[in-house]
């Protein structure tokens, strides 16, 4: 059996497999250590897959054309067009991957103020050792990601992002602006979901040095340890509730930002 493959659409393959493969090197949860290299390498395939065909079939006016430029292209054109892929997939994979660690270092300042910081978990997820709280914190957006479908809201968000721009996007214009917009966004998040907490401990750190200047003899800062964790979890336990609708705006956040540096607006 002989099997021919058209240079246009090998060509196309190739700039989406590098793209696809950028991106999920970054992009939660997919870039998971606990998600075998093969594993990611197959979804890549399939991905570009899906985008070769589309772009190679569709619309012969547009991004059916592309096909035929891309095979006409120079050594070093191709070479270019594969270093700008891999950066487009990059960023698309950081953006996501830098607003799915919100609950993570959410997690991690609910830990710091309230003294669990020096009780560490191994993360099946990340394959590193995190605080309690924000192992808890990504394992619930991991869960949910895939219970409510998040995770295929965030592929198709990264289709579209061929359906709209094709595989010729190279501008850079709104990469500056939007890095720096989601870096606000990430500690302002960050800050929101924990505010609870770090509310808690503020009264508590208050209440006990208020009553350890009041009734020195109670020693009341040997108990602190015990209330700030006892307290911490309270307001935690209290506040998972409130995680599906922050996943969801994470999602929504996610693929809307993604496909913005590229000058798209679903």
């Amino acid at each position: 059996m002989t099997l021919q493959l058209a240079a246009g659409s090998f060509f196309v393959f190739m700039f989406a497999m590098v793209r696809a493969s950028a991106w999920l090197a970054f992009c939660p949860p997919f870039s998971s250590g606990a998600v075998p290299l093969l594993v990611r390498t197959g979804l890549a395939a399939a991905l570009s897959l899906a985008v070769t065909s589309q772009v190679t079939s569709a619309h012969p006016g547009q991004q059916g054309s592309f096909a035929t430029t891309v095979s006409s292209l120079s050594t070093a054109a191709f070479i270019t067009g594969l270093v700008v892929q891999a950066a487009i997939g990059t960023l698309m994979g950081f953006m996501a991957y830098l607003l799915f660690g919100v609950l993570s270092a959410a997690g991690s300042l609910t830990d710091m103020t309230s003294g669990l910081s020096a009780a560490e978990v191994f993360d099946p997820i990340s394959g590193t050792p995190n605080p309690v709280t924000a192992n808890v914190y990504n394992l619930v957006l991991t869960t949910l990601l895939f219970a409510t479908g998040g995770d295929l809201v965030v592929v198709k968000g990264f289709l579209t992002s061929f359906q709209a721009v094709g595989l010729s996007a190279h501008s850079v214009d709104l990469v500056p602006a939007a890095l720096v917009s989601e870096v606000g966004y990430f500690f302002a998040a960050s800050l929101e979901i924990a505010a609870p907490v770090l509310g808690c401990m503020f009264l508590a750190y208050v209440a006990l040095g208020l009553l350890t200047r009041s009734a020195p003899q109670l020693n009341a800062m040997s108990l602190g340890f015990g209330v700030n964790i006892a307290l911490a979890l309270t307001v935690v336990a209290i506040g998972l509730p409130l995680l599906p609708g922050a996943v969801n705006t994470l999602v929504d956040r996610a693929v809307t930002d993604s496909l913005g540096i590229l000058g798209v607006h679903p």
